[in-house]
């Protein structure tokens, strides 16, 4: 079905270390543990500083910044690289010279240039290496309203002036700028230009202390999700849900400005707050390798029910996946949720000794619990998204659609292949709307990019249509178990899907 590579995404950071862990080097190794990435870094300055103040800068020479980005470029590598605190003109004279040995890599300039006291973190000769040197390779800029002053020269005071700022930052060469911190009534927003057109990205102005490294660690999220292959204006805005459940569960430190919680989506993990939800969700992209049940078309056989009453779940599976059947679906509503855990552990150890598959339906608890491949979703359970911040990035999650709109919403919502129907007359389950056929099949398949499972009154009779439709395979229940020989029955449907396979050649 659907397969992630395998290989970790890689993110490199070069900026200043904090002693106080909240921002810099710190907050950036947080946020790319937060979200799936592989975080090296090159540090330019160490500081000692608190949540109090900054008591002092120690500068990193030149040629021992070099050192470092060639110890990790060489062996390690990257996709995205973050700049932070760059503290002299020379040290940008060494990253931009170095970078343009790595042309293809994404880089994200987050212009360290003003503390919060006010106080200039770079020196004009810096700030002048920084325009001429840096951003004519950046992929983005995200200066804040301070910092966009200093690099347009001119005091950036209101929307106008953040207009004027945009098309100014963009000029110097970067593809995207960012001006984040503007506040609006009751919401904090993000000012965005990609040289085409300006968007405001909205978010609520979380009440906390706890701010400290905000930016460091937007700018690292956004380089996060880049390296993760999203898309500009996407990654954008899952940058800005990070930062608002990591400041909405943000936590005191010491006695002045706290740190942002970058762990907020799993501590405390609160998956009823929409931003948490999405984070999370977002944390898992492009991580991992989802389960492969092979090639196509498949025979996805429901079990439970009536017609499995009496009979070892188990050992059904067993007939069934040795002749061929590749996705078994654990259906049984009569069970208490220890026997069903039991009973799907049993039968996913089966189901891998074939090389098949078991995703549970409906129970996300009872699929994470046993362990399972993956879950089925009705239109009634559990959101797609809500599933995956539960069962993690390398579990399947099926949907159960009925129409076009379901199909699309379910797939928008992260579901991995879908169960369409019912294409025919069923009397497995009751069923509001009549069957589509395999029209319903081919609107479907023609409109979505994951693997279409035709269901609802299919026979190795009537099966063909659907492959020809666009079904990547069927689901059945009652013409595989209502017989005396499942097996037979399967190996029935197998037939039929390999005179499919030979008509396609």
């Amino acid at each position: 079905m659907c397969c992630a590579s395998a290989r970790i995404k890689k993110v490199l950071t070069i900026a200043g270390s904090d002693s106080g862990g909240g921002a810099g080097i710190q907050a950036d190794m947080k946020t790319f543990a937060a979200l799936g990435v592989y975080g090296s870094s090159v540090i330019t300055a160490v500081t000692a500083q608190n949540t109090l103040k900054v008591e002092g800068i120690y500068g990193v020479s030149p040629h021992f910044v070099e050192k470092q980005l060639d110890a990790v470029l060489t062996d390690i590598g990257t996709d995205a690289v973050k700049t932070g605190m760059l503290n002299d003109a020379n040290i940008i004279e060494v990253i931009s010279k170095k970078l343009k040995s790595y042309p293809r890599l994404c880089l994200v300039v987050d212009p360290v240039m003003v503390a919060t006291s006010g106080d200039r973190l770079l020196s004009p000769a810096g700030e002048c290496a920084l325009r001429e040197k840096l951003l004519p390779h950046a992929d983005f800029v995200t200066p804040n309203i301070e910092e966009a002053s200093v690099l347009c020269g001119f005091t950036v005071a209101n929307e106008e002036d953040i207009f004027k700022a945009l098309r100014k930052i963009h000029g110097m060469g970067p593809d995207f700028v960012v001006i984040t911190g503007m506040k609006k009534g009751k919401e904090s927003v993000d000012f965005c230009y990609d040289g085409n057109e300006i968007r405001e990205l909205k978010g609520p102005i979380v009440q906390t202390s706890s701010t400290h490294g905000t930016g460091c660690s937007f700018s690292a999220a956004l380089a996060a999700f880049l390296a993760k292959g999203v898309p500009a204006w996407e990654a954008v805005a899952m940058a800005k849900d990070f930062i608002i459940a990591a400041l909405r569960y943000a936590y005191r430190t010491g006695s002045g400005r706290g740190s942002l919680n970058h762990l907020a989506s799993f501590f405390p993990g609160r998956i009823d707050d929409l931003e948490v939800l999405k984070t999370r969700v977002n944390a898992f992209h492009a991580w991992g390798v989802k389960p492969d049940p092979g090639s196509f078309p498949l025979l996805n056989v429901i079990i439970g029910g009536p017609l499995c009453h009496g009979k070892d779940y188990a050992e059904l599976t067993g007939e069934i996946v040795k002749a061929g059947a590749r996705l078994i679906q654990l259906r049984e509503k009569e069970a208490d949720t220890r026997k069903l855990v039991e009973m799907a552990r049993k039968m996913r150890e089966v189901c891998h000794s074939s090389g098949a598959l078991l995703v549970v339906n409906d129970r996300v608890d009872v699929a994470a619990a046993a362990g399972a491949d993956g879950v089925h979703l009705g239109q009634d359970d559990l959101s797609p998204r809500m599933a995956r911040s539960i069962l993690g990035p390398e579990k399947i999650i099926g949907v159960s659609a009925g129409n076009l709109a379901e199909a699309e919403a379910a797939v928008a919502e992260g579901a991995d292949y879908l169960g369409v129907g019912p294409v025919y007359f069923t009397t497995s389950k009751e069923c509001d709307v009549p069957p589509g056929g395999g029209s319903l099949i081919a609107d479907v398949a023609s409109q979505v990019k994951v693997p279409v499972i035709a269901i609802g009154g299919v026979t190795p009779e009537n099966a063909l249509p659907l492959l020809k439709a666009g079904a990547a395979g069927v689901a059945v229940i009652s013409a595989v178990l209502a017989g005396p020989a499942p097996e037979r029955e399967v190996e029935r449907f197998m037939e039929v899907f390999a005179n499919a396979r030979r008509k396609q050649r």
